[in-house]
């Protein structure tokens, strides 16, 4: 059985994916008149990615049911969705660092140096702003 805390962030998760892949699939309506062409994107292509996204959609929402949490949205506790936004955020910046830019390919030396430097300096606020919403300094 779920506890609180386990519910919250597997409805906040999985409410978020559904209103953000809404959006999405909107826009990818949208772009069906020009933006799709103009992007490369032919038809069956997009109805492809239409069609993904949808399946995405239902199977965020048969998790749901299955997991008998409701789909929630944002946090009403201000501080909680603080410490959610900037945990999300310490994962993709950390993402960023050097030595996961590599698969991207050959990172030069130098860049490597003022990329760590950025992520550092990034990540470093990220977690004051963690200590900070979660009541400690």
């Amino acid at each position: 059985m779920l506890n609180e805390h386990q519910r919250r962030r597997l409805s906040v998760r999985l409410g978020r994916l559904v209103a953000e892949g809404e959006a999405l699939l909107a826009d990818l309506e949208a772009a069906a008149g020009g933006e799709a062409a103009k992007a490369g994107i032919g038809p069956e292509r997009l109805a492809a990615l239409r069609g993904e996204v949808h399946a995405l959609l239902e199977a965020a929402r048969e998790a749901a049911v299955e997991l008998d949490i409701t789909l929630g949205g944002a946090s009403p506790d201000l501080a909680h969705r603080v410490q959610a936004w900037s945990a999300a955020w310490w994962t993709r910046i950390l993402d960023c660092a050097p030595e996961r830019l590599g698969g991207l390919g050959l990172v030069d030396p130098e860049d490597e140096r003022a990329i760590g430097r950025a992520v550092d300096g990034v990540a470093a606020h990220l977690a004051r702003l963690q200590r900070v919403s979660a009541g400690s300094s």
